[in-house]
């Protein structure tokens, strides 16, 4: 992650926003949170691993910020309403959800068993599936609230090895604009950001160097992305300067897969 200073943010953009930010513990996740905590929002950083979690929640209080470290399994419906509950009981508003947790199982397609796609399915679909049903009859309640969904560029171009992840991310474009479609008279807009290459802790440790070297070749820009470079744009979509974009799908990839 790059060292952010208060240049880079938007000063109290978010002051008196409340939200949740999946998958906080590490990677994008990390950089969303720590963005909308430094711009002025309350942030539960909810992510498996809660070790992870507080981790993050330090950096945002080392940078001035405020949130709360939230241990759940998106998969898990019960566990998600607990823990949107308990930020909504402190503050009463709910206002922001970026739903970035993920899993990957990769292996080729006739190698890979069922278990492998439902667990892929159950955290980046179910997952996110399990936090809209919480977090948007809040948001209708007070007529506003914002949404964005961590796609991938692979869903829409796709990958060999890679059919659970692909499809799923595919899968939540789909969601994105249905609900986008559904809500948007309600005051909620969604929306979906797709990265591409990002140096993530997950990448370093599953995608092979040559891989890395080859995908970097193929991008237009020849690097990977920062994390702090696709929070900026999940931030503007939650902010108000985006406050006619609803059903969007905004490819950060340094020009990969165009």
């Amino acid at each position: 992650m790059r060292e952010q200073t208060e240049g880079n943010f938007h000063c109290n953009r978010f002051k008196g926003k409340v939200g949740i930010v999946t998958g906080a513990g590490q990677g994008i996740g990390r950089s969303v949170s720590l963005r909308l905590a430094c711009e002025g929002a309350f942030v539960g950083v909810l992510d498996w691993n809660i070790s992870s979690a507080e981790e993050t929640l330090e950096l945002i209080e080392n940078a001035g910020g405020v949130g709360l470290a939230l241990q759940a399994d998106v998969s898990n419906s019960q566990q998600v309403h607990d823990s949107v509950h308990k930020i909504f009981s402190i503050f009463n508003r709910f206002d922001m959800l970026v739903n970035n947790a993920g899993l990957d199982r990769p292996g080729g397609f006739l190698k890979l068993c069922d278990k492998s796609f439902l667990e892929v399915f159950g955290v980046h679909i179910m997952g996110t599936v399990n936090c809209v049903k919480e977090c948007v009859p809040l948001m209708i309640k007070q007529g506003d609230g914002r949404i964005v969904n961590l796609s991938s560029i692979y869903g829409k171009v796709g990958t060999k090895g890679e059919a659970p992840y692909c499809t799923a991310k595919a899968g939540l474009i789909g969601l994105t604009k249905a609900l986008a479609r559904e809500f948007a008279s309600k005051g909620v807009r969604v929306n979906a950001v797709m990265p591409g290459l990002t140096a993530t802790p997950t990448i370093r440790d599953m995608m092979s160097a040559k891989y890395q070297e080859a995908f970097i070749r193929e991008t237009p820009m020849g690097r990977m992305a920062d994390p702090d470079e696709i929070a900026a744009p999940i931030s503007f979509l939650l902010s108000d300067e985006a406050g006619f974009i609803t059903g969007a799908v905004l490819e950060v990839t340094g020009g990969w897969g165009m």
